[in-house]
């Protein structure tokens, strides 16, 4: 399971498949999609071989300015 504590992002600690803690984490991916920035993060269990994903969706830094001007005009 991955966690968040006060908005820093936590690595999981065990495979959410078979309960391993011998994981391995790959690149990042990172996108930039309209007002989201999106970081999927991608780790293999190497005692089951499963893979799984943690995708973080963040608001673009200039989101709101983006959106005030799309407003006004």
């Amino acid at each position: 399971m991955d966690v968040k504590i006060e908005g820093v992002f936590m690595e999981p600690i065990m495979c959410p498949f078979c309960g391993g803690t011998n994981l391995l984490q790959e690149d990042d991916f990172s996108l930039e999609m309209d007002f989201e920035y999106w970081t999927i993060h991608h780790w293999e269990c190497l005692d089951c071989a499963h893979s799984f994903d943690k995708i973080e969706i963040l608001p673009t830094p200039n989101m709101f300015e983006e959106i005030n001007e799309s407003t006004i005009h």
